[in-house]
C-alpha cells in the first residue's frame, strides 16, 4: 500500500476518520509525508471546510482544517474501506473546490460489487478486494 504511486506523488496524505488514521499515520511515517485528518463534526478546532455526504443509512459530514490544506497542492486520500465511495467523494469534492490536485485514493479493502470507484473518477489502489 505504501509503495503505491498514488501515495508517492502526493505532497500530503489525507486520512479519513477514524480507521483511516491507523493506515494514514503508518503511510505518512513510512513516506515522510505530512498527514491531514478528515474528521466528523465537532472534532477539529479552527477554520474548517466541511461538506455533507450520503450514506446507505443516512448522512454525515467531514471537516478539514483550512490552514492544513493551504500548504500543499497535491493529496492522496487514505481510508480503510471503499464501499459506495461516499466518504472518499466528500473529501475529493472539498479538494476540488479548493483547486487542489488529487493523486488518488488508497484503501485497504474494496467492496467491488458496490462500485465505489465508479463514483470517484480518480485512481484507486486497493490491497484487498471482495
Amino acid at each position: 500500500m505504501a509503495n503505491s504511486t498514488i501515495l508517492k506523488k502526493a505532497d500530503a496524505i489525507i486520512a479519513i476518520d477514524a480507521r483511516g488514521f491507523i493506515l494514514g499515520s503508518a503511510i505518512s511515517f513510512f513516506l515522510s509525508k505530512p498527514m491531514i485528518v478528515a474528521r466528523k463534526p465537532g472534532k477539529l478546532p479552527g477554520d474548517l471546510i466541511s461538506k455533507s455526504y450520503n450514506l446507505e443509512y443516512g448522512s454525515n459530514s467531514l471537516s478539514l482544517q483550512k490552514n492544513a490544506l493551504d500548504k500543499f497542492e497535491s493529496f492522496a486520500i487514505v481510508d480503510d474501506l471503499l464501499a459506495t465511495g461516499g466518504t472518499a467523494k466528500c473529501v475529493l469534492e472539498i479538494l476540488i473546490d479548493l483547486n487542489k490536485k488529487i493523486e488518488g485514493l488508497s484503501v485497504l479493502i474494496e467492496l467491488k460489487d458496490l462500485k465505489g470507484r465508479d463514483n470517484l473518477k480518480i485512481p484507486v489502489n486497493s490491497l484487498i478486494t471482495f
